[in-house]
């Protein structure tokens, strides 16, 4: 006997790269991916973006054109920003402080880092394990322009979707990694997310977050636009004995334990990086390895296919 549907929910990654649509049902017994998603919603979702009222309306169109198309039948929508929209700090907090203290260090903090005042922001925060590079109580904190969720809200409301929740692609993407992989609790991973001109490394120590790093990548150099994967393998290995000597506090750590690649445009040939790669700790990730795909789905995917650009969606339509 089938397991009757809990509830349906949607994962979109919105920013300035191709954004992806997941359909996921919350059963009783597991998570059903029912459908899988890229969209043209006619603009990138940027700083430029959400002053412009039209072009929201646009993507608001668009994305309410994609779900009827498809044939969604999820409301609830999980939208995930950009990092470069956020500010994201980790910062030493001291144990003994009260909820209040804590408050007032987040605000006078913002203030030190923010480049309009604190009042034009929303902001959060949440108390971080201790890592062995983090060796001591901190808090992560993230800050929003209260414009840039004005904007999301507003293209939820044109889209006819119930607007969720609004998180971090990267925190996104953690949650998916989480999900579907077993991570040793001391493993030092990179997380690697490949765009046309950009590759965004993001630092773990097992699941727990301890910053990212871009570096860009000047696509105008080639006659195509189209950096040869030799490029992106040269960059990914001068940046990585680099990173993990500023998050790694133990003298002989000199590797990453474990590498995760995955991209934000379709059209991106891991493989072709992953065959210059050759180490064992280097895979693709796959953000539907543990998850259960819909009859209907698998009828329409390749089961050997790289779907790792649906992996901040995937993480954002998981989330209970």
């Amino acid at each position: 006997m089938r397991n009757k549907p809990r509830t349906k929910k949607i994962g979109l990654n919105l920013g300035p790269h191709e954004p992806c649509i997941v359909e996921i049902t919350h059963l009783s017994d597991r998570l059903e991916v029912t459908n899988l998603v890229d969209i043209d919603i006619g603009s990138p979702f940027n700083f430029d973006t959400i002053n412009k009222k039209t072009t929201l309306k646009n993507i608001g169109y668009n994305l309410k054109k994609a779900i009827l198309s498809e044939k969604i039948i999820a409301q609830d929508l999980l939208i995930s920003l950009d990092c470069s929209m956020a500010v994201i700090k980790r910062l030493p907090i001291d144990n003994n402080l009260n909820d209040n203290e804590i408050q007032q260090h987040v605000l006078w903090e913002l203030q030190q880092h923010l480049i309009s005042p604190v009042e034009e922001y929303y902001f959060d925060f949440q108390k971080l394990p201790k890592t062995s590079y983090y060796n001591y109580p901190s808090l992560l904190i993230v800050a929003v322009k209260k414009k840039i969720i004005k904007a999301v809200r507003y293209i939820s409301k044109i889209s006819h979707l119930n607007l969720k929740l609004i998180d971090i692609n990267i925190f996104a993407f953690i949650n998916a990694l989480e999900t579907n992989y077993k991570l040793k609790s001391t493993e030092k991973i990179a997380a690697i997310e490949i765009a046309e001109n950009q590759l965004t490394f993001i630092i773990l120590e097992g699941n727990n977050f301890l910053g990212f790093h871009h570096i860009q990548l000047n696509e105008n150099l080639y006659p195509d636009k189209k950096i040869p994967p030799e490029k992106i393998s040269g960059e990914i290995r001068k940046n990585m004995p680099l990173l993990i000597s500023y998050h790694e506090t133990q003298e002989n750590k000199t590797e990453f334990d474990r590498v995760f690649l995955f991209k934000n445009n379709k059209n991106l040939n891991l493989n072709e990086i992953l065959e210059i790669e050759s180490e064992s700790k280097f895979e693709i990730l796959n953000p539907l390895k543990k998850l259960s795909i819909s009859p209907e789905l698998k009828e329409k995917i390749d089961p050997l296919a790289d779907y790792s650009e649906f992996t901040e969606s995937v993480g954002l339509a998981i989330r209970e």
